[in-house]
């Protein structure tokens, strides 16, 4: 499963294909080294705003509209000093506060994933949860704290996953996500059953928008 338009979130820019938007186009040092979770977020609300005639007063298209977004965005979606933004919870309560401002009836879903292994969620309903996200064609925020065995990801760290796909041959979930211009493909079940610290997803809901033809 996937979202409708992944070709949504990725720029084109001298001749490379930028997946996802990078944090390092924010303004401060400081907001450059924590912005992943506002940088997630800008891309879930950009990706939605595609949908209907511009719900929210942003464009997308270039770096330099994209960036004013970003700056928006921190205003309600704003990591901690020390922490930055590392629960779902904080991430939701951002968003819904940005959405609120503008007048919008969509809701942030989440789902956390326990520190404490036994605590957490089985492979199966955090599978759920993110096809879910992608039924209603609203790419997932990952919240990922600690990347256990998965290489290619880093800890404490917001990435955007657009799809999840079940490999039949490795008997696996196969998820994509885009992270800074990269896009990366890791195993979610080797990630939920190594990760030390968890992290959770985080999708919006917005049953009133109209898919564009």
């Amino acid at each position: 499963m996937e979202i409708k338009h992944p070709e949504w979130l990725q720029l084109e820019t001298d001749d490379i294909t930028l997946y996802g938007y990078n944090q390092e186009w924010y303004r401060t040092s400081f907001q450059r080294t924590r912005g992943c979770g506002p940088t997630a977020a800008s891309m879930l609300l950009l990706y939605l705003n595609q949908r209907t005639a511009a719900a929210l007063p942003y464009k997308s298209g270039s770096i330099v509209s994209i960036t004013k977004v970003l700056e928006d965005v921190w205003r309600f979606v704003t990591p901690g000093w020390l922490l930055g933004l590392n629960s779902t919870k904080k991430f939701c309560t951002g968003v819904e506060a940005l959405l609120g401002h503008y007048g919008l009836d969509w809701h942030c879903r989440r789902m956390s994933v326990a520190a404490v292994r036994y605590k957490r969620a089985p492979l199966a309903q955090v599978v759920k949860f993110i096809e879910a996200g992608m039924a209603a064609d609203c790419p997932v925020a990952f919240l990922n704290l600690h990347k256990g065995q998965v290489d290619a990801m880093e800890s404490w760290h917001w990435t955007v996953l657009v799809a999840l796909v079940y490999e039949e041959s490795r008997q696996r979930y196969l998820a994509t996500c885009y992270d800074g211009g990269r896009e990366i493909r890791f195993d979610l079940g080797l990630w939920l059953e190594t990760t030390r610290f968890g992290g959770g997803f985080a999708y919006i809901a917005a049953p009133s928008l109209q898919h564009r033809l």
